[in-house]
This record gives structure tokens, sequence and C-alpha cells, in this order.
């Protein structure tokens, strides 16, 4: 393989906190084993030796979990010693981590520093809009410690960039998050819909749905548009990938390619699935202790799996936008009455793309002028 891309979770679905709407809470709840503890050394071992073993140029570590630093930081120095033993033929490497933040301190942003990790950091809104789902396990507000650590972060100049789950209460106020963020002075925010319970009709009071979704792109566009005319540096990744779409560049988030591949997400035990939102039994790959990357990526599970993201509804070949939606996450999408997967946000991107295509054109437009004006 020439590049690989693997999301750990060294620490499982274990976590501090016990956000209302967690969705790895609701993939854990739904396998035989819910929560396999902290990775071993063996399997840290397999898992580092077998990637550099099979990688010509590039291998991509990122961290999740759960909460991945709960495994501690000696886990990620053991870590970063196994990647310098075995990266014999120097290929590249990068780090991400993506936390909730609150277990971080001076001495992990040495370690950041050092690697050059980017990290994600989960933050809601502002207080009120944080605070109304993301608590600890004994319901106490997370906010205070989550933006202490932003501070630290901004202080020591780790790179870091802000994922939000848009719940109800977050696409209610979507300019006030956005502007609230803004003025924090962040800006790489990361914008992902909050999902109900596997398995389940029965909405919560988290519940997104696609009215509330459409809103909130509308909104928080509104406010990114008039950020890039004018010049301001201001990332959203749903908005950039849209540029990227229509400028014909090929996307970096899974969910706007317009078909599923097989990542490597890598639970504790060494279980390795092919994407984050289905680490559930019927879907398991392998295991890196028994199996290698290569093997478990062309199994016929992995290429069902793929396949299984390529059928299209009828719907959505015919829509006038599927070209730049392409038709959106296996995980949106839901059984119509007529036999279809349809994604359950698609009046969601219907009320985006139908009030903003053309100012979508005229930043791509915009974009290409200032890169030319840069060329020249």
């Amino acid at each position: 393989m020439k590049i690989i891309n693997l999301l750990i979770k060294p620490a499982s679905s274990s976590c501090n906190l016990n956000c209302t709407y967690c969705f790895y809470n609701d993939v854990a709840d739904n396998r035989s084993v819910k929560n396999y503890g902290i990775m071993t050394d063996e399997t840290l071992e397999n898992m580092v030796k077998k990637a550099f073993e099979e990688v010509t140029y590039q291998v991509n570590f990122a961290f999740q979990g759960g909460e991945p630093t709960v495994a501690g930081l000696e886990y990620f120095k053991k870590f970063h010693k196994l990647v310098e033993k075995y990266n014999k033929e120097n290929v590249g490497v990068t780090f991400a981590l993506q936390t909730n933040g609150t277990l971080l301190d001076k001495n992990w942003t040495v370690l950041f520093r050092k690697y050059n990790y980017l990290l994600g950091i989960s933050l809601d809104g502002n207080k009120e809009i944080h605070n109304s789902f993301r608590v600890d396990k004994q319901g106490k507000e997370t906010f205070s410690k989550v933006y202490k650590t932003l501070r630290l972060l901004k202080k020591e100049k780790v790179e870091f960039n802000i994922l939000a789950v848009v719940n109800k209460m977050t696409a209610e106020n979507g300019k006030l998050v956005y502007n609230f963020f803004k003025n924090s002075g962040f800006r790489y925010f990361q914008f992902i819909p909050c999902l109900d319970k596997l398995y389940s009709e029965q909405q919560k009071e988290y519940t997104l749905t696609d009215i509330d979704y459409g809103n909130f792109l509308n909104d928080t566009f509104e406010l990114w548009y008039q950020d890039i005319m004018s010049g301001k540096k201001t990332s959203v990744r749903y908005f950039d990938n849209m540029i990227k779409i229509i400028l014909g560049e090929q996307p970096e988030a899974c969910d706007m390619v317009g078909h599923c591949n097989v990542n490597g997400i890598i639970e504790a035990d060494g279980s390795v699935y092919p994407c984050d939102f289905y680490v559930l039994d019927e879907y398991k790959l392998g295991n890196i202790n028994e199996s290698s990357y290569i093997e478990m990526f062309r199994s016929d599970r992995a290429e069902q799996f793929v396949k299984s993201s390529l059928k299209i509804s009828n719907r959505c070949k015919v829509c006038k936008y599927f070209k730049l939606c392409r038709s959106g996450c296996k995980r949106h999408k839901e059984l119509d009455e007529n036999g279809e997967y349809q994604n359950r946000f698609c009046k969601s991107y219907l009320m985006f793309f139908d009030k903003n295509i053309d100012k979508l054109i005229e930043i791509a437009n915009y974009i290409i002028k200032i890169r030319a004006q840069n060329i020249g």
C-alpha cells in the first residue's frame, strides 16, 4: 500500500465525560463487548510494526475514542518510540487526535508540539449551548475545562481545530455559535450533524431534524460567505470541501466523496473496522494481532462494505444537485417507503443549495482569481 489511514481507539469506549448524544457510546452498546479497556503493549506494537511493513509512502495516525487521552501520556510516549523503531524507510508520518480536551495539561502539549499533532477539540458553542449535553460523569458542566485547555493550546502553539456536534440547540443558534467561535479567535471549524441512536426511531431532546440542519447550514454559510468575500480566513470544513468540488478538486471529507472507503479503525483489542460509525461485530474485518492490513482491507467484508455505499436512489439520480451532494454519508441513510435508501438530511441540502448555489459559484470564481493573482 502507498498510504494508510489509521483511526485508533487506545482506550476503547472509555471516557471521562457523559455526553448525552455520544454516538460511540451507542455503537458500543450494540456490540458483544462494549469496552475493550486500554490497548496492550503487544497490540500497540503490532499495529505500528505492520503499518510500516506494508506502506511505501505515508502513514496517517489519528487517535479517537471514547476519549483517547484516558489511555494516559505514557501510552503515547510508547507509541512514538515504536514509530521511531519501525519507520526504517523514513516514510511520511502524520499525527492527529480528537479529544474533549478536559484531561490535557502542559505535559501533553510538549508531546503534541514535538510530533506536530493536529488536535480536534470538541466544543459545541458558548457555555450554555455546550453544557446542555456535554457534561461529566457527575452531570457537571465541562465548558470551563475545555475553554481553559484551548487557552493553553494557543499559548503553547499547538495546532487545533474546533469540532462541534450540531444538535437541535446548536442548530437553532447557528449564527451565535459561528460568531462565538470567531470572536474567540478560532479559525478552523468542523460542524458534524448529531446522530440519533442506532436502530431507534425515538426522537430525543437533542435530535436534529432536516429542517433544523438546513437552517443551520444557511445561517452559518451567510456569515462564512461574508468572511471569505471580505478576505478573512475562516475555515468551515463542509463549505471548504463544497468549494473544492465546484473547482473540480477532490474533497478530503469522506462523506462528500460519493462512496465509502475502507479506513482502518482500530479498537483497543486490535480489531479492525472499515468506518468509525460501524465499529460493530458484523463489520469487523479482522484483528491486527492476527492479520495484515492488506488482508483485512481487501477482504470480502471490506469489499461488501464499499459496494453497499454505491447504491444510489432514483431520487438522487435525477437531482440537479447530485454532483455536489453525491448522496452523502452512508450512516445518514434510511430506508424509505419505496425500499430505497434516502439521506435523512436530503431536505437540509436542498434548502442549502437552493439558497446558496450562486454564492458558492461566486466564491469558487473568487478563489480562482486570487490563485491567478498569486501566480502572477
